[in-house]
């Protein structure tokens, strides 16, 4: 038995003697996808600074008006024990230090379409607005991160917002918030 490939080409796939079809995939997960594909996988990354109890670690808002903004991951540290709060804020005029957010293929010249910020000042935050708390267990001779998952299910449209604040003064910190742009 042979199969045709349906598109007029005359190519041809032989079956077994059992009438099955040996195939082979490759399974990429949508972010690993898009960014190959597209080259929209970005990532925005704050670091090492102080912060005082409840402040932002990192804010972040789409500014595309014709392409969601899917959460893949969030990355979160502090240098002593501390609950992280994930938030979507209302937008507002951000200010603090800004963020710009990192094409993951290296080979596309593609720009983030977001607005980041480190240390962000002006978003309210609202225990309504909470998506997800974790807390960190650090310890001195215990140095180690939170990742928070998303899948992509986190979806930001034009203006809307993630925010990651602590609750606790840091000396240090670093907070990475990976995502992808789709239709």
């Amino acid at each position: 038995m042979q199969l045709e490939d349906g598109k007029g080409t005359g190519h041809q796939a032989a079956v077994d003697e059992e009438n099955r079809l040996q195939v082979f995939s490759v399974t990429l997960s949508k972010f690993a996808s898009t960014s190959e594909t597209h080259g929209s996988s970005f990532c925005w990354t704050s670091a090492t600074a102080a912060l005082a109890a409840n402040d932002t670690l990192l804010w972040l808002t789409s500014s595309s008006t014709t392409q969601l903004l899917h959460i893949q991951k969030i990355y979160v540290w502090g240098d002593v024990p501390t609950v992280f709060k994930v938030h979507c804020p209302t937008y507002t005029a951000p200010a603090g230090t800004l963020v710009t957010g990192v094409n993951l293929n290296r080979t596309s010249g593609l720009s983030a379409e977001t607005v980041a910020y480190t240390d962000e000042t002006t978003n309210v935050f609202a225990q309504t607005n909470v998506i997800t708390t974790v807390r960190n267990n650090e310890a001195t001779a215990d140095e180690f991160g939170q990742w928070i998952n998303y899948d992509g299910a986190l979806i930001l449209g034009y203006h809307n917002c993630v925010a990651i604040d602590t609750t606790i003064e840091l000396a240090a910190f670093q907070c990475t918030i990976m995502g992808y742009f789709h239709d």
